[in-house]
């Protein structure tokens, strides 16, 4: 069975992710997309392309936090929505951690219109990301 081509929007997104491809990853960003973000320290909501790509800019520059394994589980999508469980390993100074997400993506015309982003244990994500 042929992948949706929401769950080939997502893949490719975070193929983009982590290969450091921002503009492959920004073109499939809505203009006016909603980034509902969590990670400790960025929590809050983005507007825009810009804006979430400056969050990225910071999350990966200013915070000292270099991502060395992204691995896609599962994606799971709809004409409307894609889910996509994944897995981090990053470094943060001497830290370093393997996490868990969920992330949840309203999709419309084959662009990220809203993006939810969930941490699967909350406290382990927060111990990573403390000063």
């Amino acid at each position: 069975m042929d992948e949706h081509p929401n769950a080939a929007l997502a893949r490719s997104g975070y193929e983009a992710m982590a290969t450091g491809d921002v503009a492959t990853f920004a073109a499939l960003l809505d203009d006016d997309v909603l980034w509902h973000e969590s990670t400790p320290g960025f929590e809050r909501d983005y507007r825009g392309r810009d804006e979430v790509l400056a969050m990225f800019g910071q999350l990966m520059g200013e915070s000292g936090v270099q991502m060395t394994r992204l691995e896609v589980h599962d994606i799971l999508a709809d004409d409307d929505h894609t889910v996509v469980l994944l897995e981090v390993t990053a470094t943060r100074g001497e830290r370093t951690a393997t996490l868990r997400y969920a992330d949840v993506y309203h999709v419309r015309d084959a662009k990220v219109v809203e993006h939810w982003h969930l941490a699967v244990d909350p406290k382990a994500n927060e111990e990573f990301f403390a000063d």
